[in-house]
């Protein structure tokens, strides 16, 4: 310890002899090392990080194998995840009969409306059963949380648990256990409040209520799933007994599983022996790591995190090498020292340990300094991918594993770049270097630095083309034409379920609504349907269409949006062939619908012959509909997806009311009729809620969060490579034209001609430049193949792309060669030669 004290002591004070070295190299790693931090917490806390609650290692995420035929769901069943929801029914079996689990527990989100001191708003909601806090292990902040007896019978337990954040932000941290809330328009009693940092078993969930499982029709009024089991829409966490491991417990509860999916399967419809192999012989329960909770989200974030971290990662090798770059530059004026060291009996290993420990010292001071800058970063960037939404699945919080990481990059970068002078003084010729009045180096560290030049030109170009291709993709996404037009469109949510309407009352009051909104100055039309557009959400089902003979295994699933008779036109979708609906399509006339054109091209062959065909929903109860007009495509859950086959059906024809999301066309600025939509509602109920009132426009740059996040940071990563390319290329020209000063005196004394002094210079950087680009283009190209599920209408082999890289290359290099060149132009040949 006493020999390290001294090497670091030395080491600071050879640093500090070099400030200006010193302060580049600084703010050269801190920003490689502050961006790496940030992106590597977000890493940790989508991918990484465990829930904040007992033993969470102890938690198993179920899921199944085996046909979902005759499910239906409001949240799995159309969700890549689908074989991890369960109706209530097969929860409470499971949970009772079970002998591998110590708990059991359910959750289902939702959204209600609150009211609290005749205040009320849309919150979201986290259904869950009794003994959700007790097995997670979780204790309150204040009351008590939910129990098992909280969940018995049907609306029988109106009690709540508040989030901490809500209760903090909502409520100013009053008492509250005891105290009466309404949600959607029924009293619950607060319980208590869930602990600070909790949130919920599911990942990027933050409810601002817990409410027991069994008050779903209250919560959820248009659905009533409690004794259904073909509504699969729970998600299902155990906690394994101390002594269980997940391979016993899920051989041991898969019998338990096989006889409920027995029972199950005699109330569907389809009895055939291949029905029954599908749903029961091929079907299998998992017991899948739970430590982390569950996602259905948390697939769409990896990719982008992983290609953030790509970048960082190169921006740190960039920054990396324009240390090492630096050091030996450096290490060029320090050869008489160390040769002295040499010829004193120093040994290899003492000169690079001294060596080692100024890489340390520069590396640690860097950690430090990329912590600080990796907070303000981090927030900036959590506050940019939240966008409008208040609860962020992120936070700036940096936890042990972060700073492990931090660490472990900083002494990886010091091992690194300290390598590269040490390796210049590793055979030293020690004669030739004692006789040398100042140093010049080896042609062979040149070399070197010229080769660490390449790299990061080769790097900067590969960040560059990265950039400009997710730059195009932005572009490309923000142009695409959805199938109707997005200017002048105000959208929001209103469910009058929320503030209490019972079912009979909902579609009346929407049809009010809908006639005030159009009634508006300024207000061209405005339509609804339950199914809001490119807000990456999507209502889908099967469909039975007269007179089509299906092929084999043919899928049947269409987009089944609930509509208002002036929607398609409030968002100008044209009309193709037949008519529009209207107000004589009314709950009691003829049941109708209209398709999009590759509905009708698929099942008809053209839009004319689609006209008066009848379609139906296998296994309802409702009555064929009549196809009574077509009309164009339209893209729908996201403006990355191709329109796909669809059917628009009146709402008023609904079974049961559903909640609208509005569509308002105006002919003044949409921000300018907000406040009139909002008075008009307001006179309608004061207690109906108006959730997320924005232009569509708005709506669609969240849905394309992450590509203008990725196209952000790849931007600055590019742009930071470029200037530490930059930076690099001048050091080694300044340092290789300050080598060659003899020679050029020489040339300009032989008549060499300033302009051709300075051409010289340029030629060769461009040389290198050149070089390294040749031989960088055909491996970025296959490195950047990998990005091709992130892009847009736009080749990885991008001609435009590579184009505007490369020729940002060559201007950098040929700003960072100008400089040397112009110095080397002003030599005097005389006083050149004099001091050789």
């Amino acid at each position: 310890m006493a020999r390290l004290s001294s090497d670091l002591r030395f080491a600071l004070r050879q640093i500090m002899r070099s400030p200006g070295f010193a302060v580049i190299a600084l703010i050269t790693l801190a920003l490689a090392i502050g961006a790496n931090t940030a992106i590597f917490t977000l890493l940790n806390q989508a991918l990484l990080r465990a829930l904040p609650v007992k033993d969470p290692n102890q938690l198993v995420v179920l899921s199944f194998a085996g046909s979902h035929e005759g499910h239906k769901s409001s949240e799995g069943g159309d969700s890549p995840d689908h074989d991890h929801y369960f109706s209530y029914p097969m929860y409470r079996d499971l949970r009772d009969n079970n002998t591998v689990l110590s708990g059991l527990i359910a959750v289902a989100p939702a959204s209600a409306g609150v009211s609290w001191n005749n205040h009320a708003e849309q919150v979201p909601v986290e259904l869950v059963s009794g003994n959700y806090f007790q097995t997670l292990g979780v204790q309150p902040a204040v009351g008590r949380l939910l129990l098992p007896s909280d969940e018995t019978f049907e609306n029988a337990n109106p009690v709540a648990v508040l989030s901490f954040d809500y209760w903090k932000s909502h409520l100013a941290q009053a008492p509250v256990a005891g105290k009466t809330l309404l949600v959607n328009g029924h009293p619950f009693t607060v319980a208590g409040v869930a602990p600070p940092g909790f949130h919920s078993v599911v990942w990027n969930q933050h409810p601002d209520l817990y409410v027991p499982i069994t008050m779903q029709p209250v919560i959820m009024p248009e659905w009533s799933y409690l004794s259904d089991h073909r509504a699969t829409w729970l998600t299902m966490v155990g906690r394994l007994r101390p002594s269980e491991t997940p391979q016993h417990a899920s051989a041991s509860i898969n019998p338990l599983w096989l006889s409920l999916r027995t029972r199950e399967f005699a109330l569907l419809h389809d009895q055939s022996a291949k029905a029954r192999e599908s749903f029961i012989s091929r079907s299998h329960l998992n017991l899948d790591a739970g430590a982390r909770g569950f996602s259905p989200h948390r697939d769409d974030v990896r990719m982008p995190l992983f290609i953030m971290m790509g970048m960082v990662t190169l921006v740190m090798a960039m920054a990396v090498v324009n240390v090492a770059g630096l050091l030996l530059v450096r290490a060029a004026t320090r050869v008489r020292e160390f040769s002295m060291r040499f010829a004193l009996g120093a040994n290899n290993w003492q000169v690079l340990r001294q060596l080692l420990a100024e890489g340390l010292l520069l590396g640690i001071s860097s950690a430090v300094a990329g912590l600080l800058i990796a907070r303000p970063a981090l927030r900036a960037l959590i506050a940019w991918m939240a966008g409008r939404n208040p609860n962020s699945a992120f936070s700036a919080a940096l936890d042990w594993r972060v700073l492990l990481f931090t660490v472990a990059a900083a002494l990886t970068a010091s091992l690194l770049f300290s390598l590269a002078p040490a390796l210049q003084f590793w055979n030293p010729r020690l004669a030739e270097s004692l006789k040398q009045q100042g140093g010049t180096g080896s042609g062979g560290a040149l070399k070197f630095r010229r080769t660490c030049v390449a790299l990061q030109i080769s790097l900067s170009l590969v960040l560059m083309v990265g950039a400009g291709l997710f730059m195009r993709t932005i572009q490309n996404l923000r142009n695409v034409n959805p199938g109707f037009v997005t200017d002048h469109l105000l959208t929001f949510g209103l469910a009058p379920e929320f503030a209490g309407y019972p079912p009979n009352q909902i579609v009346p009051v929407e049809q009010r609504v809908l006639e005030a909104l159009a009634a508006l100055p300024g207000v061209r039309s405005a339509g609804a349907t339950n199914d809001a557009d490119l807000a990456g959400e999507e209502i889908r089902g099967d469909v039975k269409v007269a007179g089509y003979n299906p092929k084999a295994d043919e899928d049947f699933e269409v987009e089944l949006p609930w509509v208002s008779d002036g929607y398609l036109q409030t968002l100008g979708i044209p009309l193709v062939a037949g008519r529009y609906f209207s107000a004589s399509d009314s709950a009691t006339a003829t049941k109708v619908i209209i398709v999009n054109q590759a509905f009708a091209r698929h099942y008809f062959g053209s839009s004319q012959n689609a006209l008066g065909r009848h379609v139906t929903r296998p296994n309802r109860s409702e009555t064929d509909s009549m196809i009574v007009g077509v009309v164009g495509d339209a893209k729908h859950a996201s403006v990355r997806d191709p329109a796909s086959a669809t059917v628009y059906r009146p709402f008023v024809q609904a079974e049961k009311p559903v909640a609208l999301n509005f569509y308002v066309r105006t002919w003044q600025s949409p921000d300018a009729a907000a406040a009139g939509i909002r008075a008009a509602i307001n006179n309608i109920d004061s207690k109906l809620i108006v959730d997320d009132l924005t232009t569509l426009s708005i709506q669609i740059d969240d849905t394309i969060a992450s590509d203008r996040t990725i196209a952000l940071l790849a931007s600055i990563f590019g742009g930071l490579a470029t200037l530490l390319a930059g930076i690099g290329l001048y050091g080694i020209l300044a340092y290789s034209t300050a080598q060659r000063t003899r020679e050029i005196g020489i040339r300009m004394a032989l008549g060499s001609q300033r302009r051709a002094v300075v051409n010289l210079i340029l030629r060769e950087t461009l040389y290198l430049v050149g070089i390294t680009v040749a031989v960088t283009v055909p491996i970025s190209i296959e490195m950047t193949r990998a990005l091709r599920s992130q892009l847009f209408n736009v080749s990885s082999a991008d001609v435009y792309v590579y184009a505007v890289a490369i020729i940002t290359i060559v201007l950098v290099a040929g700003l960072a060669g100008l400089i040397p060149a112009r110095r080397a132009a002003s030599i005097d040949p005389a006083r050149a030669l004099r001091t050789e």
